[in-house]
């Protein structure tokens, strides 16, 4: 576990006139690092505390959030299950077969009543039979998780006081959410929507303290959608990977990066700022990617580290 997660600079980032940091926790883990261990500490200690018997929670089948608990459950011998959206498990899926091998049982559940999550009665059927169960929602993102992500601002704080503007992206809002509350009034945080979400405002406002207004969600570089991805930015990935050796994921990191290279380009954000990047993880979605366009007969694009 390396805590607080380092912090590097990233010297003349397509030559602009700023100094430019990421804060790697994704090297928090090699298993179970990024946000999603953020968001699992508080959640590890409310299970441990409560002498519940399993920890359940939900998923896609190339889900960050199911690759990461298994890991940490394996890690903190939690007994864990994973209710999987789809009503069939593919047994050559990169991300269930690790999850699986790190002990998580997986339940595959039908779209339609994944929707529903626990006013399924498919879902409440699984829910029954494990008595005294912890129950995380999809993402992870729940109180104890946006506790968890607080601490990521006051660790970038100590160990650079001068930062001018966070950017995170944003999935569920608990990572951002815990950075804005816990970032400085004259800091700027800026959050990257990946997802083509247009409710994401009301999202973040339930979840941010209401005396903190210092941050903005760019809407500009979803790319289509939630994993949507272009020719542009799969080469904008490996390009940053081959200059810097700092892997991204085609989901949130990567479109992170390129929202902000684009927005010095457009002047969007200014010169001579010192911004910081929150490098959340989700590396395991490079070999899920690579996967899927296997299955495609399409070229694996992304490199991984």
């Amino acid at each position: 576990m390396q805590l607080p997660s380092p912090v590097h600079h990233i010297h003349n980032f397509s030559n602009y006139n700023i100094s430019l940091y990421i804060k790697r926790d994704d090297l928090i883990h090699h298993e179970f690092g990024g946000n999603k261990w953020r968001k699992l500490k508080y959640n590890i200690k409310a299970f441990k505390e409560g002498n519940y018997s399993h920890l359940i929670t939900f998923g896609g089948p190339f889900s960050n959030h199911i690759a990461a608990t298994a890991s940490a459950c394996k890690y903190y011998d939690i007994p864990c299950i994973g209710l999987i959206r789809g009503a069939r498990l593919d047994s050559l899926n990169p991300t269930l077969q690790k999850a699986q091998s790190n002990g998580m049982v997986l339940v595959p559940i039908s779209k339609n009543e994944y929707r529903l999550k626990e006013d399924s009665e498919e879902v409440q059927n699984v829910l029954l039979s494990y008595h005294n169960a912890y129950l995380l929602p999809e993402g992870g993102t729940n109180r104890l998780a946006v506790l968890g992500t607080e601490e990521i601002a006051v660790e970038l704080n100590e160990q650079i006081s001068d930062i001018d503007i966070i950017v995170t992206p944003i999935g569920t809002g608990g990572t951002a959410a815990g950075i804005i509350n816990t970032s400085r009034d004259d800091q700027l945080v800026l959050v990257i929507n990946s997802m083509k979400n247009v409710e994401l405002e009301n999202t973040l406002s339930s979840m941010v303290q209401a005396n903190k207004s210092n941050w903005k969600i760019i809407h500009d570089y979803h790319f289509g959608g939630f994993a949507k991805t272009t020719s542009d930015l799969i080469q904008f990935i490996n390009n940053f990977y081959n200059q810097y050796h700092i892997p991204l994921d085609p989901v949130y990191t990567g479109k992170m990066l390129f929202a902000v290279r684009e927005m010095l380009n457009s002047g969007a954000i200014e010169s001579k700022r010192n911004i910081a990047i929150i490098h959340t993880g989700g590396l395991q979605g490079v070999t899920a990617y690579n996967y899927m366009q296997a299955k495609k007969a399409e070229p694996i694009l992304i490199k991984t580290a």
